[in-house]
């Protein structure tokens, strides 16, 4: 039996707790909503791009002349370049490189054919809130948020250490509401334990190991960049040749049955090449380690001769690259397939309402300063996350099926439709008078936008559930997640336009909870109206 802490500790540890949690707690609630809908990014990029959903032809036209057409219409040799090749026979392949400090992505498909749908890559960098226009600065608050997240999760486990087998079912709805949130707060917090535990350790593990390896490359390497890059990423990306003469080197294909040859279990998914066309050239060639858990791997080749430079694989790799790839297949739940991934998403979602209990509780135990201007702003800020995130994600979502299909700038709309409707939801939070409408009301629109979304992708895809052309799984498999999202969403605000329309339930919310939280957690009314109700 778990020793009971002493006051002092227990105080000490919930102030820990709750402030790590609410400093950082909208922040890490849209990273882990966005991140559990990453978890399907490769789903995402078939559903959104029709040329994702077309039969593959690089197998039959050949690595290097499906290099060679892309490289043509781009009228450019860069000293880098990525090709990536289609997955499961679908697709085209994809070219990326470097033109005049600007990122060019292209779909190598009768020539070249601009990427221009965003809607996966930023989902998935928001996760991780990256993005061109913030640069790394937010990045790095991704990172320290994860840190913060571990204190919290420390704390709470200290906190409730000696009845937490208690905590995994204690759940009391027909109790007041601050206890209700509070059961629900430690049964789903105990329950996503975990999961948010390797998320957060991970996250910040991804985040920072760039940062902190020239750090420890001195004192642990003695200052060999080269042995530290092979120790943690197992290819060196430092020291690495000047740029020779031109000189003609061995195709991809040839390269590839290289690669192969010295690493049979290599899956290639993608190449990347520099100092394409000269004596200098290497091409690093990586995808999955078959038959191993979270294999990956990457042979590096001379691009002359296909002499092997480098070799990064399971049972080749140094421990600190064997550590990282268990770090990243465990992050991005490079296992399990679908079914794991759902049960992934799931968690997310108890991890998104771990976090909003953690705020109601927040401001239910202030009740006496609930007319405080900080805790009235976080309470409406809570609504306009908790609720407006969903709202955003689904204009998301129907921008990307409504903008025309080859507008040059419909990437850049696609984003700024997200946080345009975001930031319309947070005013609408802050400015509405009557706080108990706003969480059935904002998840009731976020359902209603995503509800056309399925019909409208028909217009340029057959391959979906409404499409006339032979069906694609992942299209479909989006199609019918989207229509049961919409669904959910509906309900969940049905069913909370009813319970908050009671009129037993409205006496009892202003009786045994403050403004912020008796009107759906959405924030105090004016101060003088509230005030003589307190």
């Amino acid at each position: 039996m778990a020793k009971k802490l002493s006051r002092h500790a227990f105080t000490t540890f919930w102030d820990v707790h709750a402030w790590a949690g609410v400093i950082g707690g909208l922040l890490l609630y849209v990273m882990f909503l966005t991140g559990g809908i990453a978890l399907f990014r490769k789903q995402l990029e078939v559903w959104e791009e029709p040329l994702a959903q077309q039969r593959s032809s690089v197998e039959q036209a050949g690595l290097q002349a499906t290099l060679d057409l892309g490289l043509a219409a781009a009228g450019t040799a860069p000293e880098e370049i990525w090709f990536d090749l289609p997955a499961g026979g679908l697709g085209a392949a994809r070219l990326a490189y470097s033109s005049q400090g600007e990122a060019v992505s292209s779909w190598v498909h009768e020539g070249l054919v601009p990427e221009r749908e965003w809607l996966s890559a930023f989902l998935y960098r928001l996760h991780f809130l990256q993005h061109r226009v913030t640069g790394v600065w937010l990045f790095y608050t991704a990172g320290l948020l994860s840190v913060a997240l571990l204190l919290a999760l420390a704390t709470g486990v200290l906190i409730h250490l000696k009845d937490l087998v208690r905590q995994l079912h204690q759940f009391r709805p027909d109790k007041a509401r601050r206890v209700l949130w509070s059961d629900m707060h430690k049964v789903l917090g105990v329950m996503g334990l975990p999961f948010q535990l390797v998320y957060a350790y991970t996250g910040a593990f991804l985040v920072f190991v760039g940062s902190l390896v020239p750090v420890f490359t001195g004192p642990v390497f003695g200052g060999d960049a080269g042995r530290a890059d092979r120790a943690v990423c197992g290819v060196p990306f430092v020291d690495l040749p000047a740029r020779g003469a031109p000189a003609r080197g061995l195709s991809l294909d040839e390269l590839m049955a290289r690669a192969r040859a010295a690493e049979p279990r290599l899956a290639p998914e993608g190449f990347y090449l520099r100092h394409h066309g000269l004596d200098s050239g290497t091409v690093d060639i990586r995808g999955a380690i078959e038959g191993v858990p979270f294999g990956r791997g990457v042979v590096r080749l001379r691009a002359i001769d296909g002499a092997v430079v480098a070799r990064d694989a399971p049972g080749a790799e140094g421990a600190r690259s064997g550590v990282f790839r268990w770090i990243y297949g465990l992050h991005f739940a490079d296992f399990g397939g679908a079914t794991l991934r759902v049960v992934f998403f799931v968690l997310a979602l108890a991890t998104c309402a771990t976090i909003l209990t953690g705020n109601w509780i927040w401001l239910a135990r202030r009740e006496a300063r609930r007319e405080r201007l900080g805790n009235r702003l976080l309470a409406r800020l809570t609504v306009g996350f908790g609720a407006g995130t969903f709202v955003a994600i689904a204009a998301l979502f129907l921008a990307s099926r409504a903008f025309p299909l080859d507008w040059s700038h419909r990437g850049a709309a696609e984003e700024l439709t997200f946080v345009g409707v975001l930031g319309l939801c947070i005013t609408w939070a802050l400015a509405a008078r009557e706080g108990g409408r706003l969480w059935w009301q904002q998840l009731g629109l976020a359902g209603l936008l995503l509800l056309p979304v399925p019909a409208l992708a028909a217009r340029w895809s057959g391959a979906g559930l409404f499409g006339a052309g032979p069906k694609v799984g992942a299209v479909v498999a989006v199609d019918v997640a989207l229509l049961m999202t919409a669904a959910a969403l509906c309900a969940s605000a049905w069913a909370l336009r009813r319970a908050t329309s009671r009129p037993a339930v409205q006496l009892l919310m202003t009786r045994r909870a403050p403004p912020s939280l008796a009107h759906g957690a959405a924030g105090l009314v004016a101060r003088r109206q509230a005030a003589p109700h307190g």
